[in-house]
């Protein structure tokens, strides 16, 4: 069937309807067509727009906002602070190490090869390879794509600073010293407790 059109179409070509100035016209109209069916397939937004699977490192992901530790930490340190015998208002801040860190959930996929070779004069070589390939679990929602967090990691503590009213007696100083060493397992180094005025 091929070949008969292709008969016909050589043999179109050949005819005398070809000849002269149609001949020009009809192969710059073809080379138009080409070009217009060029353009309309190079079109980023003519097709279905296929996307390869998500591979993100770790750095990159940022998980949703939710309440920050550092604030949270210093809400219940001036809560529990103000109920001291001796304590008026407080004002607490904490000071972290870095934010926190967050372990993400993967898909791993781990390959192992095992190549025995033997040589010609009797002895053999084992050759084993093991491959892994880690990706990032991805969460899709109405609102985007958002990696799988499976652990978050508190930041470290560097260190407090209160300030409170009746901390100009040494004896509470002390106190509130001593309780935010046993609360947040800081050394006395790290701990600074000031007067308000």
């Amino acid at each position: 069937m091929t070949d008969r059109f292709w008969q016909r179409a050589g043999s179109w070509f050949d005819s005398e309807k070809m000849k002269g100035p149609w001949s020009t016209l009809f192969i710059l109209a073809l080379a138009v067509v080409g070009i217009i069916f060029m353009f309309i397939s190079a079109n980023p937004n003519s097709g279905p727009v296929v996307q390869p699977p998500v591979e993100k490192s770790s750095e990159t992901l940022a998980p949703l906002r939710k309440p920050d530790y550092k604030e949270r930490l210093e809400q219940e340190l001036t809560e529990h602070l103000r109920r001291v015998k001796g304590v008026g208002e407080v004002a607490v801040l904490v000071t972290l190490d870095s934010g926190p860190m967050y372990q993400y959930g993967e898909n791993r996929d781990t390959t192992d090869r095992t190549t025995r070779e033997e040589d010609g004069g009797g002895g053999t070589r084992s050759i084993e390879e093991q491959t892994t390939r880690t990706q990032i679990v991805v969460t899709r929602d109405g609102s985007g794509e958002q990696a799988l967090i499976t652990r978050e990691i508190e930041p470290m503590l560097r260190g407090v600073m209160v300030v409170a009213k009746g901390a100009e007696d040494p004896e509470l100083k002390t106190r509130i010293t001593l309780a935010l060493q046993s609360a947040l397992h800081l050394p006395a180094h790290r701990i600074t407790v000031l007067p308000m005025k």
